[in-house]
C-alpha cells in the first residue's frame, strides 16, 4: 500500500508542475484535457482530482514543518 501512495503522490506532483507550467501549449496540445489524455493517460476530472491531492500533501507537509518547528521552540530546543 505504501507503494501506491508514493505512486499517487510522484503522479500528482508531476501533474501539478504540468499545470503550473502549462506545459500542454508550447508542446502544442490543444488544451489541458488534450494534454493529459495523451501524456498521463487521465481524464481531465481525474487531473483535477490529482491537482486536489497534490494540494492537499503540500499543506500537511507544510503543517507537519510548521508544528516541528513550533515544538522546538516551546520546549526551548530550537
Amino acid at each position: 500500500m505504501d507503494d501506491v501512495r508514493r505512486s499517487v503522490a510522484v503522479l500528482a506532483a508531476r501533474v501539478r508542475d504540468a499545470h503550473t507550467a502549462r506545459v500542454w501549449l508550447p508542446l502544442g496540445y490543444g488544451s489541458w484535457e488534450a494534454y493529459c489524455g495523451a501524456e498521463f493517460g487521465i481524464s481531465r476530472s481525474q487531473a483535477y482530482r490529482l491537482l486536489d491531492v497534490a494540494r492537499a500533501l503540500a499543506a500537511i507537509h507544510g503543517a507537519v514543518a510548521a508544528g516541528t518547528e513550533t515544538s522546538r521552540t516551546r520546549d526551548g530546543r530550537g
